[in-house]
């Protein structure tokens, strides 16, 4: 999918969020649509949209929340136990799931859920952020603190 595409995708998620009553900003540099929850006690929740279609395919979005990270190297990175985990707790989330992200130098961990874009009506869209920010919250709160 090339740039020009994906931002035309991000650009009709700022529209559907728009709709939805939901404030956000593309970011061009990092290729995704940001907004941002406030939760109870005072927590707060970053929540991203970026562009998953590929080539010649439906148009989809995934609307995404990180919750955690660890640094890669000897002695560090996601355990055996935080993995098993993290599965477990994809039984017990609604309208979102957890998974992890490799980068380079981290593993990200995760809430999210992907969406067909020509079909995302506001409602949806509103409700799904909502749920992945509550989502990454949990996780937050059992696991590490309120970083995103």
């Amino acid at each position: 999918m090339g740039i020009r595409q994906s931002l035309e995708n991000l650009e009709r998620v700022s529209e559907v969020a728009t709709l939805a009553g939901i404030k956000g900003k593309i970011d061009e540099d990092r290729m995704h649509f940001g907004m941002g929850f406030q939760l109870d006690q005072g927590r707060s929740q970053t929540v991203y949209v970026r562009d998953s279609s590929r080539e010649g395919a439906s148009k989809i979005v995934t609307i995404l929340s990180p919750c955690f990270t660890v640094k890669k190297g000897l002695f560090s990175g996601l355990s055996k136990e935080r993995a098993l985990d993290l599965l477990r707790q994809n039984e017990n989330v609604l309208f979102a799931r957890y998974g992890i992200w490799e980068k380079k130098s981290e593993i990200m961990v995760v809430a999210s859920i992907d969406h067909l874009l020509d079909t995302l009506d506001p409602e949806e869209f509103k409700a799904s952020a909502f749920h992945v920010a509550v989502a990454a919250d949990a996780y937050e709160r059992k696991y590490g603190k309120d970083d995103f």
